[in-house]
This record gives C-alpha cells, sequence and structure tokens, in this order.
C-alpha cells in the first residue's frame, strides 16, 4: 500500500497553508464552491417555495390540501432519492469521465429542472422534476470535492474543502434573501404567475456557470494517473468501481462509517431541520393582530360604524358594546382615539381571531381569493368528518377573511410569514455559514472525530430545543441560526472527511456513495415526518425524530482519524 506524497518534515510543518499554493489552486476551490454555492441555493428556493408551490398545486382537492405536509414530504423526498441516485451515477461518472466533465454535467441538470418545476401542472409532475433535480443536486457535491481534494497541495486540503462546504451556505443565503422580493405564497406575482413559480425561473440562471468550468479547469493529475492505471490493466486497478468499496475490509468499514455519519446528519437536515419555515407557519398563524397593521383605520371605522354587507354586520357583532358605543360616537373624518382603535384590535383578538368563532356562511358574498378558498374548504371537510380542528386554523381563517372583508385595510399576514420565514432561512443559513468554519477550525486544531462528536451532540440539543421552543417571529430570528450552526456543521466535515477516507480510483465512487446513498436511507424522514404530523402535533414529532443524530454518535466508535495523514492509497 502506498500514499500521496505529503510534506511531514519540521520545515513543512512551520510553513503557511497557503505556501505553494497558487493563482490556478483559488481558481479551481472558486469555481468548484460556485457549482455547489447555486446547488445550494436551488435547494433553498425549494425549500421555501414548496409549500406555497403545493397548496396550490392541489387547489380544489379538498382531501389532499387537509394532508399537505404529506405531499411537502413526499416532494422532499423525491428529490433525496434523485440526490442519492445522481450521487451514485455522476460519482461514478466523475471517476470515468473526469472531475471536471461531470461538474458541468450536472449543473445543467439541476439548474435547469428547477427552472422547469415553474412550469409544473399538478403534484405529479412537480415531484418528477425534483427528482430530476435531485440527480444533478447529488452529482455535483461529488464531481466538486473530488476536483478539489485533487487539485490543491496537501496542506490546503483542509481550508479549501471546508471552505467549498462553507461557501454553499451563500447559496442558501442567496436563495432566501431572493424570497424576499419574491414572496412565494403571493398570486399572480407577475402576470397570472404565482410567486413560488417565478422563484423556481430563476433557478436557471446558474446554468451560466457552465461557461467558466469548460474554460478554465482541467482534470487533476492523481485522477489521470488513476485512469492510466487502469488502462493499463493493473490488476485490482479498476477506476470507480462501486464493489470495490466493500471488497477490502479498509474501504468497507470506511464506507459503512460514511454511511452512518450521513444519514445522521442527512436525515436531520431535511428530515426535521429544513422543516423550519413549516415551523414558522405553524408558529405564527395564530399571532394576533396588531394596532399597526391596521392600514386604514379612519375606512374600516367608518365600515363598522355602518355595516353594509353580511361580512361587515358578522364582524362588528364580534365587538364589545363598550367598542360599538364608541364606533356609533365617532364622526367620520375626526381622528381616531387611541383606545378605539385598540380596544377595536382587542375585540378582535379576544373574539373573531382567537379561534373560538367560525362562520365562513357569513362571507359568502365576498370574492374570497384562492388560499383562502382552499383553507376554509379544508377546515368544513374536517368539521364534517367530525374530526378535532385546532384553534389556530379557525384563527388563520378568521383572519384571512378579515383581510378580505376589508381589503387593503389590515396588512396581510400570508406576507408577514413570507417574510419572517425569508429572513429566518437567511439568519438560519448566516448560523450554518459560521457553523461550517467552525467545523473547519475544530477539524484542523483537534481531529476530525472530536469535531464530528462535538457537532452531533449540539445537533441533538439544539435541534429538539428549537421545535420545542419557537413561538414567535423573535424566536425565529434567534433559535434558527443556532439550529443552522450546529445541522450544517456536519456537512463541512463530510467534505473534508470523505475525501480522506478513500483512494484516488474510488474516491468520487466512495465520496458520491458516502454522501448521496445515505438519501436513500434518509428520504423517508420528510415523508415520516408529514405523517406523523397527522399523528400527534408537529412540534412533538420534530423532537421524537432528533434522535437520529445518537446514530452519527456511534458510529465514531469505528471512524478512521484522518487528521495530519496523506490520502490513501492501494
Amino acid at each position: 500500500m502506498h500514499n500521496v506524497p505529503v510534506e511531514n518534515n519540521s520545515a513543512s510543518q512551520n510553513q503557511s497553508i497557503f505556501a505553494g499554493v497558487t493563482f490556478y489552486h483559488w481558481l479551481v476551490v472558486i469555481i468548484a464552491s460556485c457549482g455547489w454555492l447555486f446547488d445550494c441555493m436551488d435547494q433553498r428556493l425549494f425549500t421555501i417555495a414548496r409549500e406555497s408551490a403545493l397548496t396550490d398545486l392541489l387547489s380544489g382537492q379538498t382531501d389532499k390540501l387537509q394532508n399537505v405536509k404529506q405531499y411537502i414530504g413526499w416532494a422532499t423526498a423525491a428529490m433525496m432519492i434523485g440526490w442519492a441516485t445522481g450521487g451514485i451515477i455522476f460519482g461514478i461518472l466523475s471517476d470515468k469521465w473526469g472531475r471536471v466533465k461531470t461538474m458541468m454535467a450536472t449543473l445543467l441538470v439541476y439548474s435547469g429542472f428547477t427552472g422547469l418545476c415553474g412550469l409544473a401542472h399538478g403534484w405529479v409532475d412537480f415531484m418528477i422534476y425534483r427528482f430530476l433535480v435531485g440527480l444533478g443536486v447529488g452529482g455535483m457535491f461529488a464531481a466538486a470535492t473530488t476536483l478539489v481534494a485533487e487539485s490543491v497541495p496537501a496542506r490546503f486540503r483542509t481550508f479549501a474543502l471546508g471552505s467549498l462546504q462553507a461557501l454553499s451556505a451563500t447559496g442558501n443565503i442567496i436563495g432566501s434573501l431572493l424570497s424576499l422580493g419574491i414572496q412565494p405564497g403571493t398570486e399572480n406575482l407577475v402576470g397570472s404567475l404565482a410567486g413560488w413559480r417565478v422563484l423556481f425561473f430563476v433557478g436557471i440562471v446558474p446554468a451560466l456557470l457552465a461557461v467558466p468550468i469548460m474554460l478554465f479547469l482541467k482534470e487533476p493529475e492523481p485522477w489521470k494517473n488513476a485512469k492510466a492505471a487502469a488502462a493499463s490493466g493493473e490488476a485490482g486497478k479498476q477506476v470507480g468501481a462501486m464493489a470495490d468499496l466493500f471488497r477490502h475490509p479498509r474501504w468497507r468499514r470506511n464506507t459503512l462509517v460514511g454511511i452512518c455519519l450521513g444519514l445522521a446528519g442527512m436525515a436531520g437536515l431535511w428530515g426535521i431541520g429544513f422543516f423550519s419555515p413549516e415551523l414558522i407557519t405553524t408558529a405564527l398563524k395564530s399571532r394576533p393582530l396588531k394596532v399597526e397593521e391596521i392600514i386604514k383605520p379612519a375606512e374600516i371605522c367608518q365600515t363598522l360604524k355602518s355595516p353594509n354587507n353580511d361580512a361587515v354586520i358578522f364582524i362588528r357583532e364580534q365587538l364589545s358594546e363598550t367598542t360599538r358605543q364608541k364606533l356609533d360616537k365617532w364622526q367620520n373624518g375626526a381622528e381616531i382615539p387611541a383606545e378605539l382603535l385598540s380596544g377595536l384590535v382587542a375585540d378582535l383578538n379576544a373574539q373573531f381571531l382567537s379561534g373560538n368563532v367560525f362562520k365562513p356562511e357569513a362571507f359568502q358574498k365576498l370574492s374570497l381569493n384562492k388560499a383562502t378558498t382552499n383553507l376554509l374548504a379544508q377546515i368544513t371537510k374536517k368539521i364534517d368528518s367530525g374530526k378535532a380542528l385546532p384553534k389556530e386554523d379557525i384563527a388563520f381563517a378568521n383572519r384571512m377573511l378579515l383581510e378580505q372583508t376589508f381589503p387593503g385595510g389590515i396588512a396581510g399576514l400570508q406576507k408577514a410569514v413570507d417574510k419572517v420565514r425569508s429572513r429566518g432561512m437567511a439568519l438560519q443559513d448566516v448560523g450554518s455559514l459560521l457553523g461550517m468554519f467552525a467545523f473547519t477550525w475544530m477539524a484542523s486544531v483537534f481531529n476530525r472525530r472530536k469535531a464530528f462528536l462535538t457537532s452531533f451532540i449540539l445537533c441533538f440539543g439544539i435541534t429538539a430545543f428549537v421545535f420545542y421552543s419557537l413561538k414567535t417571529e423573535a424566536h425565529a430570528y434567534i433559535m434558527l441560526p443556532m439550529m443552522g450552526f450546529a445541522q450544517l456543521a456536519l456537512f463541512a466535515g463530510y467534505s473534508i472527511y470523505f475525501p480522506e477516507i478513500y483512494p484516488t480510483r474510488l474516491r468520487g465512487t466512495g465520496v458520491g456513495f458516502c454522501y448521496n446513498t445515505v438519501r436513500y436511507l434518509a428520504a423517508p424522514f420528510p415523508a415520516l415526518l408529514g405523517w406523523m404530523s397527522t399523528q400527534m402535533p408537529f412540534r412533538t414529532a420534530a423532537i421524537i425524530m432528533s434522535s437520529i443524530y445518537i446514530i452519527g454518535m456511534i458510529a465514531l466508535i469505528w471512524a478512521p482519524e484522518t487528521k495530519g495523514k496523506p490520502l490513501p492509497e492501494d
């Protein structure tokens, strides 16, 4: 057995990690990081837009809309299965074709099919597109990390790979910020196009990165040497032979360890952590009306003083006698007393928006938007079937009815929730960025195994805490960065560790297998969370599932330490 040469003398140990790093090395890291960055941007667009997309695509199908979280889970699972399949296929192709060609192919696949998601007509073709997006997403990681690992100097490798994964959080942040301007829940945002469709169309733009990949990158020397060895017919040196991951005891152990490490992080992130948008919706949909959300107070007071339709009459009936008397005394054009406005808001919160009152027939003559119509149909279906109806669902429906009774007079709660989701996810991504840099630092200063153990412990504790405790907008901005820090730190570990446990001829195959094959195992977890949410509170289901991180802790018992060691060969 032999290893890729590495400097071990005392002089080299005192050198900067940037010693010997050329402009081309930086170019490889930057372009490969951009490939994975835009990959993650497309993933974030999906995470933020999927609830609005599926709610829209299931419009008119009341039975399915009642279980929209299950469809969200299935769509996520479809992408993860595609991710796993693409990771295997393109991982093998990266060993056979080359890292650069594979990177370009995966880029075009994931960006092209992300755009097609915006043309979906139903939940079935939407899920097919998500599967096809997953093929490209899975292939990009294996190709990018192996290209960097084999192209840069050994001392620079940990920093380069950790930075590649850390900078991918920038892609998530870009996706979150895009959704602030292109809110997925907005109907008719551009012509007849809903916001979620426009977001997916933006996902086509990263295809332009194919130009610098084709013009500036070249295949690394270790891959060329391994390819030549395979072409010479040297026994046991097949390039990209998946069976070889299990034939030799060393590679078999490393593969099993990699699968367990990857499963814990992947299931925890995609099966729990990336349901933070739905957690925010759950927390805020029964948020009380605020005085500052009354945009046109004079118009609303005048309408309530002299009701002109059944909906306004019904809302007036929910007000206290004191508030009604103050409305009757108020003269149109006069300044609205602060106590009248605060009393009006307090009455609406105490009665109509508390979830205690539900009378949609009073609003039949109003022209309701699609989202409100769908929600009312779901609630009516549950009532007719005798199912328990959460008060927060009624409160949310009443808020939407209130907003449409006074068009433009009250700030839209759905828009407010969309903004909190986007901002919260952006902050979660900032936490992710810091977490991945923190893991890279721990892995360099201490070792890989200690960095993984610390991260798994944080993931387990923080994930359960966030899903139990997040109740307000302020909580979202404080807690989601904490969860992002813990959960995404692991992924810097994967980009550093997985390329270090395989020989050159199996590196792309091994990385793709460990990082992506576990998605077959992790794919049921989003659907499982969706199903469990129909059997118990959404928060409880997420807390129970956070125990998946224990698997990663146990796997570290058999994980080889790679810090300070050269890339292995056989």
